[in-house]
């Protein structure tokens, strides 16, 4: 498995532990997060807070405001490691 394969494979273990309800056939990395039922407002906290802490990574307010799908954390993430 490639580092860039963990990374995704981690991420997306962070993006089901925030969505336990999630099913692993809904989830997909391009899609809006107004695609999935639970992602709102603290939804979005709480993931930004979870990589924080899985990653030991910051996001900045503009960084929390632009992630909009999980392809943009895997972005992030990748730019910040």
């Amino acid at each position: 498995m490639s580092d860039s394969d963990n990374l995704k494979s981690e991420i997306k273990n962070v993006f089901f532990s925030v969505f336990p309800n999630l099913k692993e056939e809904d989830f997909d990395w391009e899609k809006h997060q107004s695609g999935y039922d639970d992602w709102d407002s603290f939804a979005q906290m709480q993931l930004i807070t979870a990589m924080e802490s899985k990653f030991k990574i910051k996001f900045d307010i503009d960084d929390v405001i632009a992630v909009t799908c999980a392809h943009d954390l895997l972005k992030f993430i990748e730019s910040h490691s």
